[in-house]
C-alpha cells in the first residue's frame, strides 16, 4: 500500500517535532552560502561584461560553487535522513559529511540533476542576456514576458528530466561506497511506477514555494527541512524500509 502525499507530510512534520531548530540552521548555512556565492561573483563583473570569454568563465564559476554548495545539501539530507531512520543525529559533522566522503560521487550526481533541469532553460537565460540595460520600468516588464514564457514552458520538461534521479542522493548515502552510475541506476529502478506519485508530491510544495518568494527567500529556513524530510519518508517507503517502533534519537550540535 502506496502512502499518499498528505501521510508522507504529516510523517516528515512528525520527524521534525523538536528538531526544526538543528534543521533550520543546517538550512540557514546553505542560504548564507548561496547568498556570499552571488555577491562575490556579482562583483566580479564578468556576468555584465560583453566578452564571451568572460560570460563563459562566469557562468563555469556559477557551476563550480552550485556543485560545491550541493555537497552542504547533502549534509542536510543526510541529517534528515537519519532522523527519519530514527537514528542518532549530529548536525555539524552531517553538515560536511559529504566532504569527507565519496565528494566526487555526489558531484556527478548532482551534475547530472541539475544539468538535466536546467538545459531546457538555456533559450531563457539567452533571451534574458540579449535584453538591453537601463530600461524604463514599463518597458521592462515587457522585454520580461518573453523570458518568462519560456521560463514557464521549460518547467515541466525540467521536472520530468529530473524525477528518475531524485533518489539517488540518499542511494549513495545508504551504501558509500557505490558509484555515481550505479546509484543513478538504482534511482531510476526504484523511480519505476512512482513517476505520477512524485510529481504529486512536487506539486504539493507550490504554495510553499510562493511563500519563499513572498517572505523574500526567508521561509526557506523551515520548507527547505520540510521537503528534504518528506523526501526522506518517500525514499524510505519505495526502497521498502521498515522503521523500529519505538525511536531512539539524541541530537548534538
Amino acid at each position: 500500500m502506496t502512502l499518499p502525499s498528505r501521510e508522507l507530510k504529516r510523517r516528515a512534520r512528525s520527524v521534525l517535532e523538536g528538531k526544526y531548530f538543528f534543521a533550520a540552521n543546517a538550512a540557514c548555512t546553505l542560504m548564507l552560502y548561496s547568498f556570499f556565492v552571488t555577491l562575490i561573483l556579482q562583483n566580479t563583473g564578468l556576468g555584465s561584461s560583453e566578452k564571451p570569454l568572460n560570460l563563459a568563465f562566469y557562468y563555469i564559476l556559477w557551476v563550480i560553487m552550485a556543485l560545491l554548495g550541493s555537497l552542504l545539501e547533502v549534509g542536510l539530507v543526510r541529517y534528515v535522513y537519519l532522523l527519519s531512520q530514527k537514528k542518532e543525529a549530529s548536525l555539524t559533522p552531517s553538515l560536511l559529511y559529504a566532504f569527507r566522503n565519496q565528494p566526487d560521487t555526489y558531484i556527478l550526481v548532482y551534475a547530472l540533476r541539475y544539468f538535466l533541469g536546467l538545459i531546457w532553460f538555456i533559450p531563457a537565460l539567452l533571451k534574458a542576456n540579449q535584453l538591453p540595460v537601463n530600461l524604463e520600468p514599463f518597458a521592462l516588464i515587457k522585454a520580461l514576458i518573453p523570458v518568462l514564457l519560456l521560463i514557464l514552458a521549460a518547467v515541466l520538461p525540467a521536472l520530468g528530466a529530473s524525477l528518475p534521479y531524485a533518489l539517488a542522493p540518499y542511494v549513495v548515502l545508504d551504501e558509500p561506497d557505490c558509484l555515481a552510475r550505479d546509484a543513478l541506476r538504482t534511482s531510476r529502478r526504484l523511480m519505476n511506477g512512482n513517476y505520477l506519485r512524485l510529481f504529486r508530491l512536487w506539486l504539493s510544495f507550490l504554495p510553499f514555494i510562493l511563500l519563499i518568494f513572498g517572505t523574500s527567500g526567508v521561509a526557506i529556513l523551515w520548507v527547505k527541512p520540510y521537503y528534504h524530510t518528506t523526501m526522506s519518508q518517500f525514499y524510505m517507503e519505495v526502497s521498502h524500509q521498515k522503521l523500529p517502533e519505538e525511536p531512539q534519537i539524541s541530537i548534538v550540535v
